[in-house]
């Protein structure tokens, strides 16, 4: 909060505390929290209170800042450096091109510049989008806005660079080549952001509630009330907690007193049951006990933990098996046979490799293939025999380890103990069964182990049932009770202390709850009334209607939506292009606040979902806009461009085409039918195609371009004629030919096609004819220069 928005806060709450009847003691806490949690602090405490500097206003961005020019490089879509300028003024720029063209690559990269994130990838629910923010085509990623400043001549450049190997959060951020500073900028973005992405536009009402109600409540100057109500909050909860806790514990703490034989519990029984017990002689009591001392090592003795029958047994088991099947496969010539088997293998290898041969042993047999298969049968028995008896080593070797593994040395506290009790027996038990671990023979190991521990189990009980005994003379009746009698005591003394602050507290905060809920609702109203007022144009012929938005007091906004007069849930009753048109209704009027430094708004496809009714409302609503605001729009849907141009509102239209290796070119936009000429043009020019395909893609141009104007007729006649958008939508969508959308605009009806040929060489002449049978044929055989002249002369001759 600036300096002017403090002060201006204090004496807006002195002035409606002086009309209330509140005790000095509550409005002092009301202006302290409204000062800040140390102020609150010190008034809870007693601390006089002190006259405080303003705070420093943060440093801001400045006013009036509007975007001239937005440059990309290597980012999503744009491989090499593309450059879209903006009028830096009020005026409505709309910047269209197909899915895949690299227009919101253009709106992301000015989010992303701005405010270092983007909404888009922060919503989605997988990685792919903040994955793919690098172009495959360019390893040089660049991001640029250039911003101009009402009232000054410099322009100011916000820049985002990533060297080839850093990553996202990586990279360097400056503003005019020095470090971007984004605390200057932090309050402005998070109140005013002027972003609105297609991924926020249908989740205003399914995100969650505190999102929207933040961003609402931050316009209305009243987050140090609720900071003031919220640590008012705290300490009521705070001090109420302090304050119960001794009497929810009372009746407990004297029951067990009163049941005790104890002189001293009986007469602390008779304190705890006063209505005013007498705190200083419960403390006597309580401190007077003598709680004794040196029972933590008794009890560590009785805690001392073997491990479980279950798990000894379960070794014993496992030892026993791997012991028998070793037995089992340990022969007295088993070690001959591995030997045997070796020698053989050794052998084998010898006779495959060299071929027959004397035995190199004996030199008097030989190694031929007689010989080669009774040496490998008898190797394989003999591998076979080695394998069980490695297996079977291999799980006593297992066994033997889990074993061991049970023996831990004896614990510290057998040997501290030795004072007050003889632990000398359980030492030694301990001891030898964790000399076990340096047993190497298996069978040894099974027979003592066991052996062993059972010794220890025995010495262990009786240590521990003499350190009961002593834990029980030791540990007389008294102690815990007088623990719980003085823990009891200190809570009663601070609750007696705090119950009347409590009272303050309270009083403060119900006082504060109050206001800040009569002040929102004072200062969201012109929000709400030009929420409404945007939502009338946006909704068409909608049956929902917008009435009151609140500020609830759930931290979440109360939309008061209705459908023909009768209360609704939002989301329950509204499309989704309901709901894009709800969403815009809610950010225009934020960010056009007088306060808000930033002059544009930038918009991404926001046509999406709308019916085409709902297009002209938007349309409306956004060139209304423009009257104050930089309004930029990015859209795939031209419905937008021709609704801006068919109710002959003022727009700069700009087009996005990207090209091989993510080349992408901006260009200003003609009308469709231009554009499509102008196209055509170009490919007319282009001698790098062969004839033939260079014919049907001019073709194809001027049959676009003919469709295009029919269109526009059509669209024209019939709403001037007050058919609803959705029937004439639905008509167009009925003809499929060019033909056919020609008869549609010329003849109001999907006539023959002999029909519509013979009133265009009647009203016309033949040679519109002959220009729609040469862009069916796709031009074969005729001028090309030709063709795109009479597709202009007709194009122009539909329009009229």
């Amino acid at each position: 909060m600036t300096v002017a928005g403090e002060a201006g806060l204090l004496e807006l709450m002195a002035g409606r505390l002086a009309k209330d009847d509140l005790t000095p003691r509550a409005a002092e806490l009301v202006i302290a929290a409204c000062r800040g949690e140390a102020a609150l602090d010190r008034a809870l405490t007693g601390v006089p209170a002190v006259e405080e500097a303003p705070r420093e206003q943060t440093d801001s961005p400045g006013q009036g800042i509007f975007v001239s020019e937005i440059r990309v490089r290597g980012f999503r879509g744009i491989g090499p450096q593309a450059r879209l300028p903006l009028a830096p003024g009020p005026g409505l720029t709309v910047v269209t091109g197909r899915n895949g063209s690299g227009k919101s690559s253009f709106a992301e990269a000015a989010e992303l510049a701005l405010t270092g994130y983007n909404a888009r990838w922060t919503r989605a629910r997988h990685d792919v989008w903040r994955q793919g923010w690098r172009n495959l085509h360019q390893n040089d990623t660049a991001v640029e806005l250039e911003l101009v400043q009402a009232g000054q001549t410099d322009k100011t450049t916000i820049r985002r660079r990533w060297a080839a190997d850093e990553d996202l959060a990586q990279g360097e951020w400056t503003q005019d080549d020095e470090p971007f500073d984004g605390r200057r900028w932090h309050d402005a973005l998070e109140t005013y952001r002027p972003f609105l992405p297609y991924s926020e536009l249908g989740t205003v009402l399914d995100a969650q509630p505190e999102d929207l109600y933040e961003a609402l409540h931050r316009l209305l100057g009243l987050e140090a009330i609720t900071e003031a109500q919220q640590s008012l909050a705290e300490h009521r909860k705070r001090l109420a907690e302090i304050v119960a806790r001794p009497y929810d514990r009372r009746e407990r703490v004297r029951a067990e007193l009163a049941a005790s034989q104890d002189e001293r519990a009986r007469r602390a029984a008779e304190l705890l049951g006063s209505d005013s017990p007498d705190l200083d002689a419960i403390a006597d009591l309580a401190l007077g006990a003598d709680v004794g001392s040196g029972t933590s090592l008794l009890h560590q003795i009785v805690d001392l933990a073997l491990p479980p029958d279950d798990e000894i047994e379960r070794c014993r088991e496992n030892l026993d098996l791997a012991l028998g099947a070793v037995t089992v496969v340990a022969t007295d010539n088993a070690q001959d046979s591995l030997r045997c088997s070796e020698i053989l293998r050794l052998a084998i290898q010898l006779q495959e490799s060299g071929g027959n041969q004397a035995c190199p042993v004996c030199d008097l047999g030989r190694l031929d293939g007689l010989w080669l298969a009774k040496a490998k049968e008898r190797a394989e028995h003999l591998a076979k025999a080695a394998a069980e008896l490695h297996d079977a080593a291999d799980r006593l070797d297992v066994a033997v380890a889990a074993a061991r593994a049970l023996c831990q040395p004896a614990p510290d506290v057998l040997l501290e103990a030795q004072d007050m009790l003889d632990t000398t027996a359980a030492l030694q038990a301990w001891q030898a069964w964790n000399d076990c671990v340096s047993i190497d023979d298996p069978v040894r190991l099974r027979r003592e182990l066991f052996d062993r521990y059972a010794e220890l189990v025995a010495t262990i009980e009786a240590v521990k049932a003499v350190a009961r005994e002593q834990i029980d003379r030791r540990d007389l009746v008294w102690r815990p009770m007088a623990i719980a009698l003085f823990e009891w005591h200190s809570q009663a003394q601070q609750a007696l202390a705090d119950a009347e602050v409590l009272a303050d507290v309270t009083e403060a905060e119900n006082w504060i709850r109050k206001t800040a809920a009569t002040l929102r609702a004072e200062r969201i109203a012109p929000f709400a009334k030009e929420s409404q007022r945007i939502w009338q144009r946006l909704r068409q012929q909608s049956n929902v209607d917008l009435g009151a938005v609140r500020l609830g007091g759930t931290r979440n906004v109360e939309l008061d939506v209705s459908v023909d007069g009768v209360s609704n849930s939002a989301l329950a009753v509204m499309s989704q292009g309901e709901l894009h048109s709800l969403g815009l209704a809610l950010f225009l009027p934020r960010a056009m606040v007088d306060e808000s430094p930033f002059r544009f708004v930038v918009i991404d496809d926001p046509v999406q979902a709308m019916d085409p009714s709902k297009v002209d409302g938007l349309a409306q609503v956004l060139a209304d806009v423009g009257l104050t605001r930089q309004v930029v729009v990015f859209t795939h849907d031209e419905r937008l461009v021709e609704a801006l141009r068919r109710l002959r509102l003022a727009a700069t239209v700009w087009e996005v085409c990207r090209g091989e290796e993510s080349v992408v070119q901006v260009r200003m936009s003609d009308d469709p039918v231009g554009r499509c000429l102008n196209d055509a043009r170009a490919m007319r020019g282009d001698e790098d195609l062969p004839e033939a395909l260079r014919a049907e893609l001019v073709a194809s141009c001027c049959r676009a371009a003919l469709e295009a104007a029919s269109h526009a007729r059509f669209r024209r006649e019939r709403l001037g004629r007050g058919m609803p958008h959705a029937e004439v939508e639905r008509v167009l969508e009925c003809a499929l030919t060019t033909r056919q959308k020609i008869a549609l605009a010329v003849l109001d009806d999907l006539a023959e096609p002999g029909k519509l040929l013979r009133h265009l060489e009647d009203v016309v002449g033949s040679w519109a004819v002959d220009l729609l049978q040469a862009c069916r044929v796709g031009g074969d055989g005729g001028d090309l220069d030709v063709l795109i002249r009479d597709t202009e002369l007709l194009a122009g001759w539909l329009q009229r």
